[in-house]
């Protein structure tokens, strides 16, 4: 008898299993060389230019003072696009004992034309975020903004440098958002009942999204029974920062 010819052929099931490993293999190829495909880039704060503090203003009733201090701005280099990044920073501070009881703290940063808070995924980029607890909200080590560079679309910012004792001095103080305005972020904190028994501290920031030299100006105003007071700072960075290096 004549034998059969061998067929070598691989079977049919078995070149479907092998198309869709190469298939498989060419998507993580893909998404491996995407770098907006959930990638960051970490960049540095290139500048720090430090506000001056406020003049001390007296808290209304009589006893202590108040005052805006620690307050700077530090930014990033300049995107392809003609965008930076820059941090606002600042501290108000009250002494203790002063009458502030149940009073609310209003403070607000104000950036130039050409200027937006930058995003954060889903909200702002602005620290303290609202609270009914900001004595145990924690400082982040790092912030994640939408921004492009370095063919990525959100950038790792440095915040390890600010307030290493936290958002609030004092427990039971509360603290909102108001509605947003366009180049201007406020904050509103709710004070507890009672006098501070030490130095009252409230510390503040925002990051803002820019195509002008970085600027800023705050304020901060107490509202009490006894009245109100406002301390206030501002200032510019005396240039922008060089272009970002693209290729790192």
């Amino acid at each position: 008898m004549t034998e059969a010819p061998q067929d070598n052929r691989m079977p049919r099931g078995a070149l479907v299993v092998v198309a869709i490993g190469l298939f498989a293999c060419l998507l993580a190829a893909l998404l491996a060389t995407d770098k907006s495909s959930g990638a960051s880039a970490d960049l540095e704060w290139v500048q720090r230019t430090p506000l001056p503090d406020s003049a001390a203003v007296a808290v209304p009733g009589g006893g202590g003072q108040m005052r805006l201090v620690e307050a700077g701005i530090r930014d990033t280099g300049v995107n392809v696009s003609g965008y930076s990044l820059f941090r606002v920073a600042a501290v108000l501070r009250i002494d203790a004992d002063s009458p502030v009881g149940s009073g609310r703290v209003r403070c607000a940063i104000q950036a130039p034309g050409r200027t937006e808070v930058a995003q954060t995924p889903g909200s702002r980029a602005s620290y303290p975020r609202s609270s009914e607890d900001l004595f145990a909200q924690e400082v982040p080590e790092v912030v994640l903004a939408e921004f492009s560079s370095q063919g990525t679309g959100l950038a790792v910012l440095e915040f390890s440098d600010l307030f290493e004792d936290g958002f609030s001095s004092e427990r039971g103080v509360k603290v909102e958002w108001p509605t947003y305005e366009i180049g201007r972020e406020r904050w509103e904190w709710f004070l507890p009942p009672g006098r501070p028994a030490r130095e009252l501290v409230l510390p503040f920031a925002s990051v803002w999204k820019t195509t002008a030299v970085p600027a800023a100006r705050i304020a901060c105003t107490l509202i009490t029974g006894e009245g109100n007071a406002t301390v206030r700072t501002a200032g510019v960075q005396g240039k922008r920062s060089g272009p970002i290096d693209e290729d790192e």
